[in-house]
């Protein structure tokens, strides 16, 4: 009789040994000889972005369009590496494919009813899958595939990448590399999850530099898979993948792609297809011998493929597009939606356009009436063609600048700037010999070079060096101080941190001007230099004028400066005590201080804190001297909107100086939860005005000779100044001749906002791809009387815009062409009235009204397959009345506009 001990140790014995006869690994139990048969079903479908808060989506959101492919799918093991069970070479054979679209015809709401394509001629020819336990390495597929095909098939063998333990791990697939998370649902079901997908390989995608003024995306990819039996083979497989793009500014304007795949095991077949090899190569060696086909080694990530995506009006020629558009072209539709319009159907047309078409197109003289407003498109485009085409086509030494400017002031706004572009810039910026149109230029190089640095792998380019030296050697050849303002200014645009030890040795020029100039250029600086110490330490040295005089306006961009970079308690502090000395000399300085701190605190809850804390503190600094500045100074923040997405505000202010206005500001700003963007800047300044008012100046504060003149930014962008008048004789000719009596434009174009391209890589092989392009066309202008009888002036300043928004989502194959086209539009002015009475002492009243307008949204769902009749078109449009308002400013401002006109 055995003992149970004896046959306990044979038990384990027998165990043992088949434990050693088994591989480390899972097999996955795929049969070499065995053919698995799949049914398989793709389908993609585009619609709008789902609504962020709606209780009803579906019918917010409307119906989609998109297309079904389904097909036969055969996996076939062919080898096995004789040292490793796990690591196997599928064959994996797509047959009879065929489309469905969208019909009413189908048999359930809403399905799919087949339809003729190219894809039913599509040849059946297999890709070898180099698979290792659940691992998919590299692919082999025919020389001669189509890219289409081969992405249609990776979508297919990324399905087979699966784990059966609950682990997190990187694959690399068809959407990229991704982390996969697996974890299971009990029995022989799983679930994967992928996220954070990085695609590795080129696409045409790019973005700008402003984030704000970017997309949002949420991406949501699983799989959930049931293997067979006891085995470990797949029979049923779910995958679905979702993403849902929105504006950043504006989230109702978006679309999504939803993207699903099906596998379902149908049987099983014997199969003679082996292929015994010592290794992976003379494995797919052997096959290539016996098929005859080059074999070429790929991994799953998709290729994005070049198709012709163009439809209908976008698909026009270029000249053909400019006739259609010619009266919506014409400079009265400026600012208005029909101009923003134009340029947004104008601007793809030309970004595929050839340098000849471009050319001949600002050349043809039946053009020149529209010739600004083409070349503000032609500026936009950002290609090689279109850059080197209007170099040729504009003639930069003539006198007359108007359109080489506008073009240069509009490269400048380039969102995604190719080296080309930048080093024509620079050749250019040697050549011109008018001092306004270089000025441009090398604004606009500096411009250009910030966006193209901008991108971590540019940043360090030769070119990107060069003209950072080009622009110090500059610098320092100025032999007088208005080339250093210049060079100061073109500093601002360039925006590099390099350059700050520059910046910070000019702010302490002797000349006064220079000095501002430098504490603006370090303002446009990068936010990470005011963790630097020396900044702040040289800006409250500014301020506070410690150990020299500086400009009053120095003083002012200081402290704007300081307060928008985290202030400490210490620097609060000391402004507060400042302001307790009063003092007649200080006394605008400190009426600006008081309200720029109030506006702050109002916007900045830490701010806020900050300086509750310290007045709560030293009761001496919560007094009637420190809140009861009573100069001519001011400066508020008004919010123009606000929505789930952010707001829009303005800030206004003005410096006095001997009751005269010396310099004036009105930023616009859009700001969300992350970021803010400065739109718009406009300033006026003004100097030597005093003496004709009869007003004695204040320790030198006035410019020795009468002048005044604007500045604009826009979109972070300096343009040139440009100066009204210099001298009392000048100004007195503007007066006696009525020249700004009438309107007359400032600064008019059209200009690209937004710009951004991105590929959505879908699982299931396909690419969409998103474009979106935000349009402005802005016409800046106003008009000035001014009676030294009844010693007075009136003046009215027009911005008026039009904004455009185009989006499109596209999926574009050979066989089949789906998209989301959405469109949102605006157009509105703000008006500035200023009335000045100086008949006795100053006063100032100042009213500011925006006018009623519309937001209008459309969009537009097509689908169409080459080489038929199917052709699908929905449309739906909305709008959105938004109405009139005008803004209160301040009480002083409120004061002095019921004294200047009673109510009767």
């Amino acid at each position: 009789m055995i003992q149970p001990g004896i046959t306990l140790l044979l038990i384990l014995a027998v165990f043992s040994s088949i434990c050693q006869q088994a591989p480390a690994t899972s097999t996955r139990q795929y049969e070499l000889g065995t053919t698995y048969s799949y049914h398989y079903t793709a389908a993609v479908l585009l619609n709008e972005a789902p609504p962020l808060f709606s209780q009803n989506a579906t019918k917010a959101r409307g119906t989609d369009v998109g297309y079904q492919i389904t097909a036969t799918v055969e996996v076939t093991p062919v080898w096995r590496n004789p040292s490793d069970a796990a690591h196997m070479l599928f064959e994996l054979l797509m047959s009879s494919p065929k489309l469905s679209v969208r019909s009413r015809k189908a048999q359930q709401p809403d399905g799919f009813v087949d339809h003729s394509s190219p894809l039913d001629d599509a040849q059946s020819t297999p890709v070898y899958i180099d698979w290792n336990d659940g691992q998919i390495s590299h692919i082999y597929a025919f020389e001669s595939e189509s890219v289409s095909l081969k992405n249609l098939k990776k979508g297919i063998a990324s399905l087979f990448q699966l784990q059966t333990s609950g682990i997190e791990i990187h694959e690399l697939d068809a959407s990229g590399n991704c982390t996969a998370t697996y974890n299971s649902l009990g029995g022989r079901t799983f679930l994967k999850i992928k996220s954070n997908c990085q695609f590795r390989r080129p696409t045409s995608s790019f973005s700008q530099s402003q984030k704000i003024l970017g997309i949002a995306s949420v991406s949501s990819q699983q799989t959930k898979f049931n293997l067979k039996g006891d085995s470990d083979v797949m029979d049923t497989l779910t995958s679905t993948e979702v993403h849902a793009i929105r504006v950043k500014l504006r989230s109702q304007a978006g679309a999504s792609v939803i993207s699903r795949q099906y596998l379902r095991l149908n049987g099983e077949s014997k199969s003679n297809k082996k292929f015994p090899a010592a290794s992976l190569a003379k494995a797919v060696n052997s096959i290539m011998m016996s098929t005859n086909v080059n074999l070429i080694e790929d991994n799953l990530q998709l290729v994005e493929e070049s198709v012709d995506a163009c439809e209908t009006s976008s698909c026009k020629n270029l000249k053909k597009a400019v006739n259609d558009l010619r009266k919506n072209l014409q400079t009265s539709n400026v600012a208005k939606p029909s101009g923003a319009g134009a340029f947004g159907k104008l601007l793809p047309i030309v970004r595929r356009s050839s340098k000849v078409d471009i050319l001949a197109l600002l050349k043809d003289s039946k053009n020149k009436p529209i010739l600004p407003q083409l070349m503000d498109v032609v500026a936009a485009a950002q290609t090689a063609e279109s850059f080197t085409a209007a170099l040729e086509a504009i003639n930069f030494q003539s006198q007359d600048i108007d359109l080489a400017e506008r073009f240069l002031q509009v490269v400048s706004l380039s969102t995604h700037p190719s080296e080309d572009i930048l080093q024509g810039l620079l050749q250019l910026s040697r050549k011109i010999k008018s001092e306004k149109l270089s000025e441009t230029a090398l604004l606009s190089l500096a411009a250009v070079t910030r966006t193209f640095a901008s991108n971590p792998e540019k940043a360090g380019s030769p070119l990107v060096a060069k003209i950072h030296k080009y622009v110090t050697d500059n610098l320092e050849a100025c032999s007088n101080e208005d080339c250093k303002q210049l060079y100061m200014r073109v500093l601002r645009n360039l925006g590099s941190i390099e350059m700050l030890p520059i910046l910070l040795a000019h702010i302490d020029s002797s000349d006064k001007k220079t000095s501002v100039w430098a504490v603006k250029a370090v303002r446009a600086l990068p936010a990470s230099i005011f963790l630097d110490g020396r900044v702040k330490e040289k800006l409250q040295r500014v301020y506070f004028q410690i150990g020299r005089r500086y400009d009053s306006s120095a003083r002012t961009l200081a402290l704007d400066t300081l307060l928008e970079h985290e202030p400490d308690e210490a620097f609060l502090l000391e402004v507060l005590t400042s302001l307790s000395m009063g003092g007649s000399e200080n006394l605008e300085l400190n009426t600006y201080t008081l309200q720029r701190l109030q506006e702050y605190a109002e916007n900045d809850p830490i701010l806020h804190s900050k300086l509750k804390q310290l007045l709560s503190d030293r009761p001496s600094l919560n007094t009637y001297h420190v809140f009861a500045q009573n100069g001519m100074s001011t400066t508020f923040s008004r919010v123009l909107y606000r929505n789930i997405d952010g707001n829009g505000t303005f800030s206004s202010s003005t410096e006095a100086v001997n009751k005269m206005m010396k310099r004036a500001a009105f930023d616009v700003y859009v700001r969300n939860s992350e970021d803010a963007f400065q739109l718009l800047s406009v300033g006026l300044f003004t100097g030597g005005l005093g003496s004709l008012m009869g007003f004695s100046s204040t320790e030198g504060e006035e410019e020795e000779e009468a002048t005044a003149g604007m500045e604009v930014t826009l979109a972070g962008v300096q343009l040139r100044p440009i100066v009204f008048f210099t001298g009392q004789g000048e100004l007195m000719g503007h007066v006696w001749s009525g020249t700004a009596s009438e309107r007359t434009t400032a600064l008019q174009a059209t200009v690209l906002l937004q710009d951004h391209r991105q590929a959505v890589v879908l699982q299931s092989g396909f690419i969409a791809v998103l474009d979106i392009r935000g349009s402005v066309s802005f016409d800046f202008g106003g008009e000035i009387q001014i009676s030294i009888w009844n010693r007075n002036s009136h003046s009215v300043v027009e911005d008026i815009a039009a904004w455009q928004l185009d989006g499109s989502l596209r999926l574009d194959t050979p066989f089949v062409k789906s998209s989301v086209d959405f469109t949102t539009s605006a157009a509105s002015r703000v008006d500035f009235v200023n009335d000045v009475s100086f008949a006795n002492g100053i006063l100032l009243c100042l009213r500011m009204g925006q006018a009623e307008f519309h937001i209008n949204y459309t969009v537009q769902k097509r689908e169409s397959i080459p080489g038929t009749k199917h052709w699908i078109h929905k449309k739906k449009k909305r709008k959105d009345f938004i109405p009139g308002r005008t803004f209160k400013l301040n009480d002083q401002n409120s004061g002095f506009c019921n004294e200047m006109f009673p109510k009767t």
